[in-house]
């Protein structure tokens, strides 16, 4: 039997359960390695439904991504015809999400998803930079007529940046990951406060993996029955025993720390207190200061470009054979083979 809906914390509004004549669709979101993948195989214990077509674990992420291929393919389409990356930092102009390239683009991946999730009543979806590219995935629910809910991805920037490290070490300078942090965050992120939203720190849920998918169900107005509970005890005896965390910070931590960006700690900073449910999306503190950090992200857009625009020239002069780089590291190989 099902607990009756209370109200979300997150923004102190009765959350309404799933509507059974309509397909209701939760949104994995959050920056890279923030833990979406782990938070998004938890909503598989709430029943959620991710679909049959995931792409399969690797040495990122041994344990699993829990992404949609469909979506992912659509998301690399998506990244070519905004040419932006990965490691990308410009802002993007709103005008071009209105180009004939990035519309077609919007019917084509509502006939992919409609015939596969159209008629399932919950189901939902991650890709590491939705929340970047969300006024592209908003008109997709949009066209498919989707009750949508948010879940937000919270970890620490400090661990952000060692776990990015590890598989970049330029991008996991701390410098570099928290102007990828705020780009991906903050532009987009007065959508999601839009709708049902779950903030779920990711050292909280590795901690209580049972207190907080409770807080997440609670949260999107999802039903926790019996079914679920099985799922939730599984999750957090079973899976998550495979991926555990190897660093950890508070938000003393991240303050203490120079190296981080001043606005990557204030946007992290009142997401953690969503999570910790000291503070709600629509007070008016987070409304007022998270705008704050929206115009100082809006304030870098030159500076973002330019940055795109000078690592672009220094790659280029490392692949050109007769760049003074490449010039340099022939010199140096005819050294070391006398």
């Amino acid at each position: 039997m099902s607990e009756t809906i209370r109200p979300g914390e997150a923004t102190g509004a009765v959350v309404p359960p799933p509507d059974p004549e309509r397909s209701t669709v939760v949104v994995v979101l959050g920056a890279g390695r923030s833990g979406t993948s782990a938070i998004t195989r938890g909503l598989a214990a709430l029943g959620v439904d991710l679909g049959d077509k995931l792409r399969a674990g690797s040495g990122k992420n041994p344990t699993g991504f829990f992404e949609d291929l469909d979506c992912l393919a659509i998301a690399k389409k998506l990244k070519n015809r905004l040419d932006i990356r990965g490691h990308s930092l410009r802002l993007i102009d709103d005008s071009e999400w209105q180009t004939p390239a990035v519309q077609s683009l919007v019917a084509e991946a509502a006939g992919v998803w409609g015939p596969r999730f159209g008629g399932a009543p919950l189901w939902g979806y991650k890709y590491a930079r939705t929340l970047r590219t969300l006024p592209f995935w908003a008109r997709v629910h949009e066209a498919l007529d989707l009750d949508v809910r948010y879940l937000v991805a919270l970890r620490n920037p400090l661990s952000v940046a060692r776990s990015r490290a590890k598989i970049n070490p330029q991008r996991g300078r701390q410098a570099w990951s928290d102007l990828e942090w705020l780009v991906n965050v903050v532009p987009y992120f007065g959508t999601v406060m839009e709708r049902p939203c779950a903030v779920v720190d990711f050292d909280r849920m590795m901690a209580e993996p049972e207190a907080q998918l409770a807080r997440v169900a609670r949260d999107l107005g999802l039903p926790l029955g019996e079914g679920e509970r099985a799922g939730i005890e599984e999750y957090a005896t079973q899976f998550l025993q495979q991926d555990k965390p190897s660093t950890r910070f508070t938000r003393d931590d991240l303050w203490a720390d120079p190296q981080v960006n001043r606005w990557t700690a204030e946007g992290y900073t009142l997401l953690n207190k969503v999570a910790n449910d000291e503070l709600r999306l629509n007070d008016a503190e987070f409304v007022e200061r998270w705008a704050n950090i929206q115009a100082a992200v809006t304030d870098l857009g030159p500076l973002l470009s330019e940055f795109d625009y000078l690592r672009g020239q220094l790659v280029r002069a490392g692949w050109n054979p007769a760049s003074p780089v490449e010039q340099a590291r022939q010199v140096w190989r005819d050294l070391r083979s006398r």
